[in-house]
């Protein structure tokens, strides 16, 4: 059974990362989709380069294009489902605090709906 691709959508209108995806040239869209592609056919486990544990149930998918590093923090929720979060371009050796705050909030905010 394939994991499920979830995304969270703030008020129920718009999903931040869809919006990320769409922004972004086609080379770069079609790597990030494949990668999903690959998230959604072996879950989380499928691990290194693409995935990693970054707090205790945020996860990033890692794409990197043409030397920029592209993350999608997301989560594991029940019934093989995943939460995408929160996307954004890397440009530092860690994550920063600020996006993984706004991955925890927007996490919050699911459970509470």
């Amino acid at each position: 059974m394939e994991w499920e691709i979830l995304y969270y959508r703030k008020e129920n209108l718009h999903s931040p990362v869809e919006e990320y995806i769409d922004d972004q040239a086609p080379k770069t869209q079609a790597k990030l989709l494949r990668n999903l592609l690959l998230l959604s056919e072996f879950g989380p486990d499928i691990g290194w380069p693409l995935v990693t544990n970054v707090r205790r149930n945020i996860w990033e998918l890692r794409t990197v294009v043409q030397g920029n590093q592209h993350r999608i923090l997301f989560t594991v929720l029940p019934d093989k489902r995943l939460l995408m979060l929160h996307a954004f371009k890397k440009k530092t050796d860690k994550i920063s605090n600020r996006d993984i705050s706004i991955a925890i909030d927007r996490l919050k905010e699911y459970k509470e709906d």
